[in-house]
């Protein structure tokens, strides 16, 4: 015959219940602590920030850890990580100062150097000029010295190159095409002026002539005087003449081989 539910076996525990191992007391913090800890939680009723709760609770923790270890070995370890916290914070702030204080001296130093070279460049160019005005002057008198003569050479090489160089680039098409555009007016306006000048000065110009033509005569009926042989700056200035047209050649000349 069936049974009811209320009639069926009913299956409990008979085993022994969990339950909480007794006879562990509590750990209690040092009375200093307990003392800060009761201050805190009661001036003015005001709740503890999350930085001041770990704070507190790794002290709570230190703490702990000191109380339950007596060894020499470890309270040595706890001071020296104490202490290399405090030295790597200190290198840390140390070594920013430092890399703000590094840069400020070498932006100065960078403009400082800058000036310098700026106003050592206008006295060397200054003092090179007073030195080639003084050769000059010296070699029209005729007491220039052997370097002020080399000067004067080098200075006379150097206008014929950049002569020959501005001849050279204007002997490009592209100056060329803006020479036969903006030239024509400006050689009509030219040619006016000098024919009005012309009209004006026709007397002038005639009394020239005749003036001139007198002297040609004169210099005709003298004997004439030697040959003026060629000075050695003279002679030097030809040679830079000649090298600058040699290595002053266009385009051209390179496209035909010659």
């Amino acid at each position: 015959m069936s049974r009811s539910a209320a009639d069926a076996t009913r299956f409990t525990a008979t085993g022994p219940y969990a339950h909480s191992k007794p006879g562990a007391a509590p750990y209690k913090l040092p009375g200093f602590m307990a003392n800060a800890q009761s201050q805190g939680s009661g001036n003015g009723g005001r709740q503890e920030t999350p930085k001041e709760k770990v704070e507190r609770l790794r002290a709570q923790a230190r703490a702990a850890r000191m109380a339950q270890s007596t060894s020499r070995v470890d309270t040595m370890i706890d001071f020296g990580r104490r202490f290399a916290n405090k030295a790597h914070k200190t290198m840390v702030y140390t070594l920013i100062a430092a890399s703000g204080i590094c840069g400020a001296l070498t932006v100065y130093s960078m403009v400082s150097l800058t000036l310098y070279n700026r106003r050592q460049r206008a006295l060397w160019i200054e003092k090179e000029l007073q030195t080639l005005q003084d050769a000059k002057t010296a070699y029209a008198s005729g007491t220039a010295t052997p370097a002020q003569l080399e000067l004067l050479k080098n200075e006379k090489i150097g206008e014929i190159y950049e002569q020959k160089k501005q001849e050279e680039k204007a002997q490009r098409p592209w100056n060329k095409f803006k020479r036969y555009l903006f030239e024509g007016l400006s050689s009509e306006e030219a040619a006016s002026k000098v024919e009005g000048a012309a009209e004006n000065n026709k007397p002038g110009v005639l009394e020239a002539l005749n003036a001139k033509a007198a002297e040609e005569a004169k210099a005709a009926a003298v004997v004439p005087a030697a040959v003026q042989q060629p000075g050695q700056l003279d002679a030097l200035t030809e040679n830079a003449e000649t090298a600058a047209k040699q290595t002053s050649k266009s385009w051209k000349s390179w496209l035909t081989g010659r």
